[in-house]
């Protein structure tokens, strides 16, 4: 597990990078400033509440018509508080004022509760396999605003992200946990397109070697890694997971009784370290990944270049 604080998801003992020390430029000082002040933000709000009740994005409202959903004193007042959220969080229109993406993304995170402290249970059993020691003892907790999936057996996390309030409310820990697995993989849906699933800039993709793993063939020394370089979020998992995803081995998954994405990765990792799947990582510079799904003689092998193209083959070359 990475000790790297801008690692998100972390699947097996992930490489930690660099965090950046940089300072936030006078424009995001500003831009956040803006928004300690509760008539701005009663502001934000009016407009939000009225997108929802008349369920029309981007809708506009004029200035009277604001001033009158915000329980401030003057219209000097309102004028000033109102100029202050133009640009970053309001846009100003010949039509009105409507939200900016950041502004709708703020109201969004008032109304999920995102500041606010997510709850804590006690661990429950997770269907699935530790990919570090085999056994199959695995339990999910969530605990100072994290989601961990941890062995019992040999006391490894080997998935742990942040988790928001929202994902929590209104759900049992049995359902919290689903909603983590649905959660990934949506984060790699994005991923395998290069966006960040944070902040929708472009992410860097690439094969990580572990400490102690760096022999070709050793697939459980490897994860498959993006970073995004605009937000530095940072995402690892099993290098198998573009593989499992390329069509062909989704359809022969399905077929064996393993349907994706229905199927949470810590249910995958059952599948990793059984004879079933074969892993064998030749070289990470250029990249050759080869993969084998054997059931009972119902036979697929797959291959992965330094491009995370997937593509199956009618078998191995040796090496």
């Amino acid at each position: 597990m990475a000790q790297d604080d801008t690692d998100r998801i972390d699947a097996g003992d992930s490489a930690t990078d660099a965090p950046r020390t940089s300072r936030p430029a006078d424009g995001q000082v500003d831009a956040l400033a803006a928004l300690g002040n509760e008539h701005r933000l009663a502001i934000l709000l009016a407009l939000g509440d009225r997108e929802s009740a008349t369920r029309t994005n981007g809708l506009k409202l004029t200035f009277s018509e604001l001033y009158d959903a915000v329980p401030v004193e003057s219209t000097s007042q309102f004028s000033y508080h109102l100029s202050q959220l133009v640009g970053p969080f309001v846009a100003e229109t010949d039509g009105g004022y409507h939200l900016t993406y950041a502004g709708d993304k703020i109201v969004r995170a008032v109304r999920s509760g995102l500041y606010e402290t997510t709850p804590s249970f006690d661990p429950v059993a997770m269907a699935g396999a530790c990919v570090v020691c085999g056994a199959s003892d695995l339990v999910g907790v969530l605990r100072d605003e994290r989601f961990v999936v941890r062995c019992r057996a040999c006391d490894r996390a080997l998935l742990s992200d942040s988790f928001p309030r929202s994902q929590a409310a209104a759900r049992s820990p049995g359902e919290i946990a689903e909603s983590f697995g649905y959660r990934i993989w949506s984060a790699y849906v994005l991923i395998r397109g290069d966006v960040c699933p944070e902040c929708y800039g472009r992410v860097e993709r690439r094969v990580d070697a572990h400490d102690g793993h760096e022999t070709p063939g050793d697939a459980g020394g490897y994860t498959f890694a993006a970073v995004c370089r605009t937000c530095d979020f940072t995402i690892h998992l099993p290098i198998e997971i573009p593989a499992v995803f390329h069509p062909q081995a989704s359809a022969f998954l399905w077929e064996h009784g393993i349907p994706l994405p229905d199927t949470p990765l810590w249910g995958l990792f059952e599948l990793f370290v059984s004879e079933t799947w074969t892993t064998d990582v030749r070289s990470t510079d250029p990249l050759d990944a080869r993969f084998e799904l054997d059931f009972e003689g119902d036979r697929l092998a797959l291959t992965m270049d330094e491009s995370f193209a997937v593509t199956p083959v009618d078998d191995f070359e040796p090496p």
